[in-house]
């Protein structure tokens, strides 16, 4: 992977602004301004295009950029997911299948490796962390910066797009199951606090200028045929997003991990699924012209999560005792 973006980046960067991906330029851009105390969010251009994600992909990005690069972060998240999957399933071979699988099979993903783009290292990074986060807080022997420090590390990857936010209300749910309702509630308000803490300063330093809120005139094709399009598309991933939080709670078992990926991934698939939906019926033929950005790529690492182990019939390290505190 290391050489394959070494030798390919180059020739995808330089076939000039307009024909290559500019979400690396963006991110290194918005670096580069913070680290002058200037606003990250920089002042519309054609190319790189406005500044799409929230503080927390900046944040995230800066070391590899530092570097560079920010297209590093994909080989770091890519390596970091292939040794959580291996101790997560117990099974390196199956690991390194849910690491190769996806980058052979999908030429999206391949062109996000290659480009440099944020999405593959965006869907790895909230994984880890709510995992790390929920083993975490289902352990009474690890110490209270251990896990509240995995919830603040969450919230600032929630704090990436926008979507993201509505995983907080899966992860409360899931770690109602794995440690009470009284420690999920506690890490649910950090997770919430840390996101929102880490993104109003941004924004309350120029609300005209924080660019992500103006990522929804991506969607804004859909109220041509239909006025309520966007809001209803907004509504639906909320709705459910609060009914995969309840079907946590109330499904029986001993594998709530497993479930709130599952949930994870539906719910960072719906807006998806809506968007292509509604631009098949506002140009009355099917139209998947929206998954061109490769927002799909986002959900796919919960997925590999969630259902990674039914590919070989694995069995990954879910059930959970809880110990009386």
């Amino acid at each position: 992977m290391v050489v394959g973006f070494v030798v390919l980046h180059p020739f995808e960067d330089s076939r000039g602004p307009g024909k290559s991906s500019d979400r690396n330029e963006g991110l290194e851009l918005a670096v580069a301004r913070m680290t002058k105390g200037e606003n990250p969010y920089y002042p519309p251009r054609e190319f790189p295009g406005p500044l799409s994600v929230f503080p927390g992909s900046i944040v995230l990005s800066a070391p590899f950029a530092a570097l560079g690069n920010s297209g590093y972060q994909n080989i770091f998240w890519l390596t970091a997911f292939l040794f959580a999957a291996a101790r997560w399933f117990k099974d390196k071979a199956l690991a390194i299948g849910l690491l190769v699988v996806p980058l052979t099979l999908s030429l999206a993903a391949q062109y996000e490796f290659v480009s440099g783009g944020d999405l593959i290292a965006n869907g790895i990074f909230i994984s880890l962390f709510s995992l790390f986060a929920l083993k975490a807080g289902s352990d009474l022997e690890k110490s209270s910066w251990h896990k509240w420090g995995w919830c603040v590390l969450l919230g600032v990857g929630l704090a990436s797009r926008a979507n993201f936010i509505l995983l907080t209300p899966l992860f409360g749910a899931a770690m109602w199951r794995v440690a009470g309702p009284r420690r999920a509630i506690a890490a649910a308000t950090v997770v919430g606090l840390s996101a929102i803490g880490l993104t109003l300063p941004f924004y309350l330093r120029d609300p005209m200028a924080f660019t992500p809120l103006g990522s929804g005139r991506k969607l804004a094709f859909m109220n041509e045929s239909l006025p309520w399009a966007a809001t209803a598309m907004i509504g639906i991933t909320v709705l459910a997003s609060l009914a995969g939080a309840f079907w946590l709670l109330l499904r029986a078992g001993d594998r709530p991990i497993t479930a709130f990926f599952r949930a994870s991934a539906l719910v960072t698939l719906t807006p998806i699924v809506c968007a292509v939906l509604l631009a098949s019926y506002s140009h009355g033929a099917p139209d998947f012209s929206f998954l061109g950005d490769r927002f799909g790529l986002m959900y796919v690492y919960f997925a590999l999560f969630g259902w990674g182990e039914c590919w070989i019939g694995a069995r990954s390290e879910l059930t959970f005792t809880r110990k009386s505190e």
